[in-house]
């Protein structure tokens, strides 16, 4: 029983150094090397939009009011039917004014008659100054009464005043037409525009001819140019009006709701990362890990950023970046300020 003993404690006694060797191995070697992913930083486009509400208009959306009162006669034109500035309408009817320019024409011709009378005489020196001043003045009178009647007998024709589509008639035949009743719609869909606000926010970023983009859900979608900045903020919602020119041929239609995209930045040759990339310290300083080669291998280095704008999941790096520089993309939550890395390239 002793020797047994004394052979077991021996046993137990080499296990126990050979246990001390394996621990003092573990802890002379380096910690292995974090693999982590890396985006290198190379020179790409990048833009920047942003987004307000609009609405589709015209200047030529118009309502025709009579401007003669009388029953209407006739509609010449039917609903939809193209139209060309100046064309027949609508027409009132006008048979007391005809007989009142009818008696006024026999008073015309007579008073006609007798100033060329009374001028002839004048000429031979025959008659009164003051006669022949009268006769003239009476002629002039009538005149002018005859163009007054005639003014008035065109107000009763209502006509298209540019080229069009007489969207929506109004006027019935038979029924009265008062001055300033509406009749008609005359639209041309030409020449559209949408009228928009911003914030006054990018009153310095907006200006004229800045590209847009205008979406009509369900529509049509175009490319056009801002053709007009306001020069003046809306004290209620402090915001600034802009129009925007629509090409012809499009399906828009007045007071379609739209949205509009304006790009007030461009750039062909950007440093841009991932938005997700970015890291903050306790300080709300932005950062990210840069892979550095040094003697002993890749070292993890933090980088702070001056960041700019966002466009969608990108950000525009103003500085603290460098193009060639490999950013940590993938295992920055996981290494620290001069720990080794392997990079895996993105």
């Amino acid at each position: 029983m002793a020797r047994i003993t004394t052979a077991s404690i021996v046993m137990v006694l080499v296990g126990c150094g050979s246990d001390d060797s394996v621990t003092q191995e573990s802890l002379s070697a380096e910690p292995e090397a974090v693999r982590v992913g890396v985006l290198t930083i190379i020179p790409q486009s990048f833009s920047h939009r942003f987004s307000t509400q609009g609405n589709i208009e015209t200047d030529r959306n118009t309502i025709l009011t009579a401007e003669f009162a009388g029953l209407i006669e006739s509609v010449e034109m039917s609903e939809g039917e193209s139209v060309r500035k100046g064309d027949a309408l609508i027409r009132i009817n006008t048979d007391v004014l005809d007989r009142s320019m009818s008696e006024l024409q026999t008073q015309l011709d007579l008073a006609a008659d007798l100033f060329n009378r009374q001028e002839r005489l004048w000429k031979q020196s025959i008659g009164s100054e003051l006669e022949f001043m009268q006769a003239r003045t009476q002629l002039e009178a009538l005149e002018k009464s005859m163009a007054t009647l005639r003014e008035q007998r065109d107000m009763a024709v209502v006509r298209a005043p540019f080229d069009g589509i007489l969207d929506r008639c109004l006027a019935k035949v038979g029924e009265m037409a008062l001055p300033g009743s509406p009749l008609a719609r005359v639209i041309d869909l030409r020449n559209l525009y949408v009228r928009a606000s911003v914030s006054d926010h990018y009153a310095a970023r907006v200006s004229k001819n800045m590209p847009a983009q205008i979406i009509v859900s369900g529509v049509d979608t175009i490319e056009t140019r801002i053709g007009r900045v306001g020069q003046y903020i809306n004290p209620a919602n402090r915001t600034l009006e802009l129009t925007l020119p629509l090409p012809d041929g499009t399906a828009f239609l007045p007071n379609m709701y739209a949205s509009v995209w304006l790009q007030d930045v461009s750039i062909d040759s950007a440093k841009v990362i991932p938005s997700a990339l970015i890291q903050q310290d306790i300080e709300g300083a932005d950062y990210v890990f840069v892979a550095i080669t040094t003697d002993e291998g890749l070292i993890a280095t933090k980088r702070f950023l001056d960041v700019g704008i966002g466009s969608g999941n990108d950000m525009l790096i103003e500085g603290g970046l460098e193009f060639g520089d490999q950013v940590v993309s993938i295992g920055g939550s996981r290494i620290v300020e001069g720990q080794r890395i392997r990079a895996i390239s993105e």
